[in-house]
């Protein structure tokens, strides 16, 4: 998780290097630049669906849950954070009116061929 209030100077890869998502962080000084570039493309197995959520604005709790489908721990969120998901299922409840930025890997199929319901 990413509190919004995170800082740390340079370039920061909080996911590790083998996972199918990568989820970084960086801070830049005035002046400093990204040079201009692309990905290579490369073919990648992806055998786990990992995402991020950022929350835009609002509040609310996340349910954790384990690869036993076990909720273990709960952790409020609030405007500004980021949690990466990484494995095991989750649950969102709204504590204010909330806008998420979602981002993990396609296509999405819709919830039907997607999602397994946890309750």
């Amino acid at each position: 998780m990413v509190r919004h209030n995170f800082q740390k100077s340079g370039v920061n890869f909080l996911s590790k290097a083998d996972f199918p998502l990568q989820l970084g962080v960086s801070s830049y000084k005035e002046g400093e630049r990204i040079k201009p570039h692309f990905h290579m493309k490369k073919e990648i197995v992806i055998n786990e669906i990992q995402e991020v959520v950022h929350l835009e604005s609002g509040k609310a709790v996340v349910s954790l849950y384990g690869s036993n489908n076990q909720k273990f721990d709960s952790v409020e969120l609030q405007a500004g954070d980021t949690i990466f998901f990484v494995a095991g299922g989750h649950g969102f409840t709204m504590l204010d009116d909330t806008k998420i930025v979602e981002v993990k890997q396609g296509p999405y199929l819709g919830k039907d061929k997607d999602k397994a319901i946890l309750e």
